[in-house]
């Protein structure tokens, strides 16, 4: 029983770490290749955050920028408990080719951190079986 399992954590590991390589490759394709634009923060929403004990501001910028004529609005990164961006600042994005919306902010690597700890979780699903052992 316990060998099926692990057998199970090592097949979702290798799963997790193929994710994790993918989603960095398209992250770093629209760093160098996407559509490098001027987008200007148009409103802020500002949301409290209540964690057990813990209340903290949330703060997500709405983007707003124009591509072959054509308006766009996307929610960036929110951050927590200190306002990155202003409101009226221009910021540098790329985006997409094909899907404009799918944008990332020119210098913030806080876009590959997700896929950094599938890929992390993944390496671990990979080693328990041999931990456990």
């Amino acid at each position: 029983m316990i060998a099926q399992v692990m057998v199970i954590f090592r097949y979702v590991g290798i799963v997790l770490i193929i994710f994790s390589i993918i989603r960095l490759i398209q992250l770093k394709k629209m760093e160098t290749n996407g559509v490098e634009v001027e987008a200007v923060v148009v409103e802020m929403k500002e949301n409290k955050v209540r964690t057990g004990r813990q209340v903290y501001d949330e703060y997500t910028p709405i983007l707003e920028y124009t591509i072959e004529e054509k308006v766009y609005h996307t929610d960036a990164l929110a951050t927590q408990g200190d306002k990155r961006y202003e409101l009226g600042q221009i910021i540098r994005i790329r985006c997409k080719t094909d899907n404009p919306e799918d944008v990332i902010i020119v210098g913030d690597q806080r876009y590959f951190f997700n896929a950094v700890i599938i890929g992390i979780a993944g390496v671990l699903m990979e080693i328990l079986p041999f931990i456990v052992q």
